[in-house]
């Protein structure tokens, strides 16, 4: 009689485990259904160039883009993603791959290393891109910066944000500007010591400049906008911001940079 309760016993620890280890969210199950659906389908999209490729196109690594630059993603095929994340992500992607103001294009190793040698990368563990495009002004490229280590729950953070990248009359000196912190809020209640003003952002002055009302001036184009990271180096002027990549942020900078060209 104990053996048959021991037996059982066992079999519920096991069903408990069993139960434990492949049990899904309401959440979770919906996410695979949309990734099953998506891995039917007989193409696959390249993030990149938004070029529709067939499984073998894709597993031989050769295949024909026809320079069609400004192709995106129909909206039903973009239902099929599995997050919303990503839907997000290339709508504001397909919003650059079709507008005329917009040209896909190749960030050159002199690019490269300007981007390289900015503040606002050089404050994440790491960063890679990926497409790159160039409009009248300058050049837009989504970075996806890492910073390692966040938490117990997340050992990494990595999504793509946008990042601006402009030319302006030279202030000879070096400003980065990005959102304070609560702490830094709180301590500007006590000492302001920041030798440039914009609303809840925080100045770090690495060169100073004697051009001082030029600069005023251009920050005023980004009074109360939130999440962003800005850059001012000599004549370069950098705009990154701080979260996924998607068409409010695209809209809001474009407004930006047309008052400041």
């Amino acid at each position: 009689m104990n053996t048959f309760f021991e037996i059982l016993f066992f079999g519920f620890i096991v069903y408990a485990f069993y139960f434990m280890f492949t049990f899904k969210t309401k959440k979770e199950k919906e996410y695979e259904k949309k990734l099953k659906k998506s891995l039917e389908d007989e193409f696959i999209i390249d993030p990149e160039t938004g070029t529709k490729l067939t499984l073998e196109e894709a597993e031989s690594g050769h295949w024909i883009a026809h320079d069609n630059e400004f192709r995106t993603i129909p909206e039903t095929e973009l239902e099929n993603l599995p997050t919303e994340d990503e839907k997000i992500a290339e709508r504001a992607l397909n919003y650059l791959r079709k507008s005329k103001d917009y040209r896909k294009t190749k960030l050159t190793d002199e690019q490269l290393d300007i981007f390289e040698k900015t503040k606002i990368l050089n404050s994440y563990d790491d960063w890679h891109y990926s497409n790159p495009f160039e409009f009248k002004n300058g050049i837009v490229f989504l970075p996806a910066p890492e910073l390692h280590g966040m938490t117990y729950y997340q050992d990494t953070y990595c999504e793509s944000h946008l990042m601006y990248w402009i030319k302006i009359d030279n202030i000879n000196g070096h400003y980065f500007f990005r959102e304070k912190s609560s702490g830094e809020k709180f301590l500007d209640l006590l000492r302001k010591d920041d030798e440039l003003e914009i609303n809840d952002y925080e100045c770090f002055t690495l060169k100073k400049s004697h051009n001082i009302i030029l600069i005023k001036n251009l920050l005023k184009n980004f009074e109360n906008q939130k999440g962003l990271e800005i850059e001012i180096d000599n004549d370069n002027l950098f705009i990154k911001t701080t979260k996924l990549v998607n068409l409010d942020d695209i809209y809001k900078i474009e407004n930006i940079i047309k008052n400041v060209c």
